[in-house]
């Protein structure tokens, strides 16, 4: 009976543990929450200040400005992600996803990983829909999980245009000064 439940307790927590390739949160910690007054968002491309007004209201006023893990807005203005960042997202249709990562300390604006270029927004999260959701993120942290999809194909449907996306799945990254860096993917197709 004593091996029985050993063998038991031993097969339970084998699989409950998370493979050690996978980074974790706790892995890559924010070394301080900055709390002073946020810099106004520094908008030097063409399609940063097309979109002045939502990323200037969601560093100045919090709107967009969502918890990382529970998905609801913040109550106040100020970081959501690794500390001194924060990510405002707003729509732009159905199922589309804009995002601007923007460093509070310096005003730097950053864009979401993997966006496509020609044909779609320099802000337009290649969202991996209907996964959700498609941004995980901690303001303890400075790891950001993205649901996405790095390339589009063009296909034909019914003799009209339209796309596949391809290498779809968690993609980990890792937030610096510099911005995001990908060090690890987990690709569904």
């Amino acid at each position: 009976m004593t091996i029985l439940l050993l063998a038991c307790t031993l097969a339970i927590c084998t699989l409950a543990q998370v493979p050690s390739d996978v980074p974790r949160f706790e892995d890559f910690p924010a070394m301080e929450v900055f709390r002073r007054a946020p810099a106004q968002p520094i908008l030097t491309t063409s399609e940063e200040r097309l979109y002045r007004t939502v990323i200037r209201r969601g560093v100045s006023r919090g709107w967009g400005a969502e918890d990382g893990t529970t998905g609801k807005e913040l109550a106040a203005p100020g970081p959501n992600f690794a500390g001194h960042y924060v990510i405002v997202r707003w729509g732009c249709g159905s199922p589309c996803l804009m995002a601007a990562i923007v460093d509070l300390r310096t005003g730097r604006v950053f864009p979401p990983p993997f966006h496509h270029g020609p044909g779609h927004s320099h802000f337009q999260v290649p969202w991996n829909w209907p996964t959700e959701p498609p941004l995980v993120y901690r303001l303890d942290s400075r790891l950001l999980i993205a649901n996405i999809c790095e390339t589009d194909r063009v296909v034909r449907v019914n003799d009209r245009p339209g796309y596949e996306s391809q290498r779809c799945g968690e993609h980990y990254f890792v937030i610096s000064d510099n911005g995001l860096r990908l060090i690890h993917n987990i690709s569904e197709k």
